[in-house]
């Protein structure tokens, strides 16, 4: 059983989801967020075609601390998500990592149920930085579409931390 510290819930949390795509650096993805409800439960939605024209290939929606979170105290993150049967990515940033690309990174499976999904900080990989995951600094945490093509559409419930 575990204890769960709740960081966004859908009905009770101002949201402070912010999208980001390719197009920033070229690309042709276009992230779209929006507010739902799905299956009888208030979420934030990400959808979106990922493109892999001009060295693209993501679309995310971000969750920003400030100041940052102490995940000291908790295993990993948790998320409640529904899903259209694709894989997807949970990034993390961290006072460790000075680069808009880096990231430390773990995938989850979504399915077209609620489900909970946890990941713990040790199943996080670096990517494109040398660190491996401290998370006494979380700075941010995004919900990512990325690598292949394909239509997105991931709802995030709940999102938390999990001891």
């Amino acid at each position: 059983m575990f204890t769960h510290h709740i960081i966004y819930q859908a009905e009770t949390t101002p949201t402070q989801w912010e999208t980001a795509d390719d197009r920033v650096m070229g690309g042709v993805s276009v992230a779209n967020m929006t507010p739902s409800n799905r299956l009888d439960l208030a979420c934030s939605c990400l959808s979106g075609r990922v493109s892999l024209e001009n060295r693209g290939g993501f679309l995310q929606m971000k969750w920003s601390f400030d100041p940052p979170v102490n995940g000291n105290d908790f295993k990993g993150v948790y998320l409640h998500v529904l899903g259209n049967n694709e894989s997807y990515n949970l990034h993390i940033r961290t006072n460790q990592l000075w680069l808009p690309w880096q990231s430390f990174r773990a995938s989850f499976m979504t399915e077209s149920k609620w489900q909970f999904v946890y990941l713990p900080f040790s199943q996080f990989e670096n990517y494109k930085t040398f660190s491996t995951i401290d998370p006494e600094h979380i700075k941010k945490i995004a919900i990512v579409a990325i690598g292949r093509v394909f239509e997105a559409d991931v709802c995030i419930h709940e999102m938390g931390f999990y001891s």
